[in-house]
């Protein structure tokens, strides 16, 4: 297994899709915060109750831009496993002696680690260009904030894409695999707003007053509402445990369609 990842990390590196996504992802977020990010912390408020700090416009900010964000990079992800199959390579790790679950647990990896390498970064970098014109909050408050919302986003950000591994291992083609992902992350990420149409709002913000149980279902929507100063633990194990539950699910889905397809 360690001969298999350090063969992905290799792939990785060297990888131009992969640098390609972290391009966009960086251009993005530098292009919509870099540039116009005070707006988010004096006019275009999303989350209720943040200060007019740069926690205040991180919070906006990731709430505005990670699910765009998202879909972009996962996308490609799904893209860079589906070469995986295109081009023959677990074909190959196959007849090399490398077992179906080795291989499924190397591909979950890189799921995991090419969204947050790309997404995360990219919105803390672009904040980070407005440290010194904003006031800066203390490291007490800030700390653990940051260290509680990046550890749920990794989560959610990992459940929202555990999805297309169903595509990546169903359709073991490139192009296949890249159009349903982008098709399935974009619906699901625009169905939230449909889900918090009829419910009241936070004034000035994008928050229900009182998410429906739908909504605390949705990673979509727990990806904005983990970004909330407010919540509580019994709120932060929730939305964690809603993030390994879909995670949970779809790869198991993927697992067995991977174990069962014929691969030379």
């Amino acid at each position: 297994m360690s001969n298999l990842m350090e063969h992905r990390w290799y792939e990785l590196r060297y990888n131009g899709i992969f640098w390609l996504t972290l391009t966009i992802c960086f251009a993005f977020a530098l292009c919509l915060i870099g540039i116009g990010g005070y707006g988010y912390i004096t006019q275009n408020l999303e989350v209720p109750g943040v200060t007019r700090d740069w926690l205040g416009l991180f919070r906006n900010s990731a709430a505005d831009c990670i699910l765009p964000l998202l879909i972009i990079s996962s996308t490609f992800t799904a893209l860079i496993l589906g070469q995986q199959y295109s081009n023959r390579t677990v074909d190959q790790e196959i007849a090399a002696g490398h077992s179906r679950a080795e291989l499924f647990a190397s591909q979950c990896v890189i799921g995991f680690a090419v969204p947050n390498l790309t997404v995360l970064p990219a919105i803390l970098v672009a904040c980070l260009c407005w440290a010194g014109r904003v006031p800066m909050p203390s490291a007490a408050e800030a700390f653990p904030y940051l260290a509680r919302v990046l550890v749920l986003l990794l989560l959610l950000d990992f459940s929202l894409f555990s999805a297309c591994m169903i595509f990546v291992v169903l359709f073991r083609d490139t192009t296949k695999t890249m159009a349903v992902s982008a098709l399935f992350l974009t619906v699901a990420c625009f169905t939230m707003p449909a889900l918090e149409q009829s419910l009241a709002k936070t004034p000035g913000t994008a928050y229900p007053v009182t998410p429906s149980l739908p909504l605390l279902l949705d990673p979509a929507f727990l990806l904005r509402y983990s970004l909330y100063p407010g919540l509580t633990l019994s709120q932060c194990i929730w939305t964690a445990g809603v993030a390994l539950g879909w995670t949970a699910l779809f790869l198991s889905l993927a697992y067995c369609i991977f174990r069962r397809c014929e691969l030379k």
